[in-house]
């Protein structure tokens, strides 16, 4: 009798032990857009952009985002414009020839 309380007590110390790690949970899910405003125009140079990240929509934000970063800082551009969609597709094929 003795000997299984140890075992049990033993067991439910490993399991508390496991529960508090933080390797278990779950990332932190942002449930809003990132973008509150956007960029429309004039375009912006594809040479003053430095990279740009493009969030597609999902249950945290309707609407798809693209943010550009520059040296001065980042800003949200406009998905519909003509100028933003070209540029997204040039930084498209960019990293495809990079990969490759």
């Amino acid at each position: 009798m003795m000997k299984f309380s140890t075992s049990a007590f033993m067991l439910l110390i490993c399991t508390a032990a496991l529960l508090s790690t933080t390797e278990g949970r779950p990332k932190p899910m942002h449930l809003r857009c990132e973008c509150i405003k956007t960029y429309a125009e004039p375009a912006i140079p594809t040479e003053k952009i430095q990279s740009l990240r493009v969030i597609p929509a999902g249950p945290q934000c309707k609407n798809e985002e693209i943010i550009a970063t520059m040296k001065k800082g980042k800003m949200c551009l406009n998905p519909a414009k003509n100028w933003v969609i070209s540029l997204k597709e040039k930084i498209n094929k960019k990293n495809v020839k990079s990969q490759q």
